[in-house]
């Protein structure tokens, strides 16, 4: 009876496939669709390739419309019986308007166009292409709030000799095929037929498919990853509208399924995917940050999978005792100095991914992300310090001033000083020890020698897999590339003077300088000799500030784009702004010495130096231009690249949507504001 319906309809529509004969062609045709309606049928033929299916059904899902019910047929052409062909017949329907004749015609261009570039290009160019304009579609959608969707799949070898059956069962989703057809391209399975009916919100999928050398599918773990496959691939399409970029979302959820196929344990892992927290979560992360997902996906998967298998694994914060303690206790379980030297660094990258992870998923605000990492890096590097010297000492014995110990201090500027990290924050370190002296032995060196090979050790033993992400930069000490990696206690009082040698825009930089590690007597003395140094209540030079930020603006932006940290009217000017009202009134006025941007607005409005509404006003400028660079790091994974998309690119829009902003102008409209208002701060001084 099935090969009876089939002739029937290969003999209705062989006027399409006799116009079929080479691999660009494609023909189609519109039927029972009229003004005023929202259903219609649809012919399809083609030259069968890998990619057609992925096209036409990224295409149907793009423009809004679903599949009633479809029967992709392959064709035999006995005149050209090397050359297959395809016949699609879908019965659709338009979700959200009537159609028009223009839809229709577009449609069908678009549809003409990607076969062709199919033909030229590949499937690859054309899937991201694709992807592109589905995302537009799961963007528009609301986020669905139910539980997971239930899925019912049957694989069948038994009733066709030359294919396998897949019965798959569940509630429509919008875009699965799509997602579908691209997943089974992964498992190099090709769909050879199909046969789609929707009853209500049910649909009843049945596809016949083969390997890629046409032979049905017995062995068992390609199996498993099939079922896996078809479970999966529904699940994450119907949460998609979750993800802030859902193309970036489809494009690395084939990565994802890619790296975790071939894992072990595969079944337990399985089951635990099997909840709407997990793959919204994974929804997010994918949709949200390129080098957070290529973290968990190339680095530590074993390791980082259980964070987001269980979302209780990232609900809880952290302080820094706890992040202390955690650590302490993985290092106890080794005794291998380069062991612990490993297991310090996966610690890192875990929490560094937890807190990420945490904020991606809106578990922490701005100020708690900034917070968490600060903790973390506080703690890493106290640790790091701590294994630097136990390598040194075996070599060198211990340094010594005046036969008693040489005291040490590691101290944080920038916003690590501040406690203001984010996505991709550098480590900006000074090191500092007491004086001149030597080690104990067994090997007797002077301690700057020692102390120059404890910070080569730090940078090797504090391992950075990406530039700019928890990298150590060393050039606010003395005499910055050309000075020594670390500085006696004398060298860095005469230096930061003063009377001393350090430049103009250094006085800014040590506002937000911070003790992480060491002597504690040491660590204040520092300060106070960057107290002396920065609240010297000598006049702040604001010309040779107005010079820096000029040469900034010319060497490190471009006029025609803007960078949210230095073009003009951005971040840093900002930044400078407060940096030197702390200077000017910092002598008098100790509670305004303060490292964190946020708190030193505060004091200074307490103090009278601005007024409310230059505060709010601030406050609302400094939080647009940190959440931007945070999103924008977070997808490129860039502690650099901080220009922003040309406001016209789905790239705006992505970032617009993940800033919590209802399109992209409204984005544009809130940084305009914020640029007008700071455009001239710096002036005002």
């Amino acid at each position: 009876m099935q090969i009876i319906q089939e002739e029937k309809l290969l003999g209705r529509f062989r006027y399409l496939l006799d116009n079929v004969a080479e691999p660009t062609d494609l023909v189609l045709s519109w039927d029972n669709v009229s003004a005023g309606q929202r259903k219609g049928c649809l012919a399809v033929a083609a030259t069968d390739k890998e990619g057609l299916l992925t096209i036409l059904s990224g295409l149907l899902t793009a423009y809004g419309i679903g599949i009633h019910s479809a029967e992709i047929l392959p064709v035999v052409d006995e005149r050209q019986p090397s050359q297959a062909k395809i016949l699609d017949l879908l019965d659709l329907n338009w979700q959200d308007k009537e159609f028009t004749k223009k839809d229709l015609e577009n449609f069908t261009d678009d549809l003409k166009h990607y076969n062709a570039k199919l033909v030229k290009d590949g499937i690859e160019p054309v899937r991201d292409e694709i992807s592109e304009l589905v995302a537009a579609r799961f963007a528009a959608q609301t986020a669905a709030q139910e539980q997971m969707l239930p899925v019912e799949i049957e694989i069948d070898n038994d009733s066709v000799e030359t294919d396998t059956l897949l019965h798959i069962q569940s509630r429509d989703t919008p875009g699965f095929l799509f997602a579908f057809s691209n997943a089974l391209s992964l498992l190099a399975i090709n769909v050879v037929r199909a046969t789609i009916h929707t009853d209500g919100n049910l649909v009843q999928d049945i596809f016949h498919v083969r390997d890629m050398h046409g032979r049905k599918i017995i062995d068992q773990d390609k199996l498993f990853e099939l079922r896996f496959v078809c479970a999966l691939i529904k699940q994450f399409a119907y949460l998609l509208p979750h993800s802030s970029n859902p193309g970036q979302a489809i494009r690395q959820f084939r990565d994802f399924t890619l790296q975790f196929l071939p894992t072990e344990n595969r079944a337990s892992e399985l089951s635990s995917i099997h909840s709407v927290e997990t793959l919204q979560m994974l929804a997010e992360v994918m949709g949200v940050s390129r080098f957070l997902w290529e973290d968990f996906l190339r680095m530590q998967h074993e390791n980082l999978f259980p964070l987001v298998q269980d979302r209780s694994e990232i609900e809880h914060d952290f302080d820094k005792q706890t992040l202390q303690k955690l650590l302490n206790e993985r290092l106890k379980t080794e005794t291998s100095l380069d062991k612990r030297v490993g297991l310090l660094n996966q610690v890192k990258d875990r929490e560094m991914f937890r807190i990420d992870l945490r904020h991606i998923t809106r578990l922490s605000n701005d100020t708690q992300f900034a917070e968490e990492l600060s903790d973390l890096a506080d703690v890493i590097v106290d640790a790091t310090a701590d294994l630097c010297h136990t390598q040194l000492d075996s070599r060198f014995g211990h340094p010594l001033v005046e036969e008693r110990p040489c005291p040490w201090a590691i101290l944080a500027a920038g916003k690590f000083g501040g406690r203001e990290m984010g996505f991709a924050s550098d480590l900006e370190l000074l090191f500092v020890y007491g004086g001149a002296g030597h080690t104990s032995g067994p090997k007797t060196v002077d301690n700057s020698a020692y102390f120059e090979n404890f910070v080569r050790t730090f940078l090797k033993t504090l391992q950075t897999r990406k530039e700019g992400i928890f990298e150590i930069d060393l050039r606010l000490r003395p005499f910055g590339d050309k000075g020594t990696l670390a500085c006696s206690l004398k060298a860095f009082q005469n230096y930061f003077s003063p009377d001393g040698q350090a430049e103009p825009f250094e006085r800014m930089a040590m506002v937000k300088l911070r003790a992480i590690a060491g002597d504690e007597q040491l660590c204040r003395e520092a300060l106070n000799a960057r107290d002396r140094f920065v609240y010297s209540g000598e006049p702040f030079d604001v010309g040779n500030l107005l010079h820096l930020r000029q040469r900034m603006v010319s060497e490190l932006t471009d006029k025609h784009r803007i960078n949210v940290k230095y073009s003009p009217g951005m971040l840093v000017d900002i930044e400078f702004y407060l940096q030197a009202l702390q200077i000017k009134h910092g002598a008098e006025d100790l509670a305004v010495r303060k490292t964190n941007s946020m708190e030193a607005l505060n004091e200074l409005l307490e103090a009278g130096v601005i007024d409310t509404e230059q505060a709010e006003s601030l406050s609302r400028a400094y939080r647009c231009f940190r959440r931007t660079i945070d999103a924008l790091r977070a997808v490129r994974g860039n502690a650099k690249d901080l220009v922003l998309p040309d406001q016209t690119t789905p790239d705006f829009k992505y970032l617009a949507r993940r800033l919590d902003f209802e399109d992209a102008q409204s984005l544009s409209n809130e940084i305009n504001w914020c640029r007008n208002y700071c455009d001239d701060l710096l002036e005002k001084l």
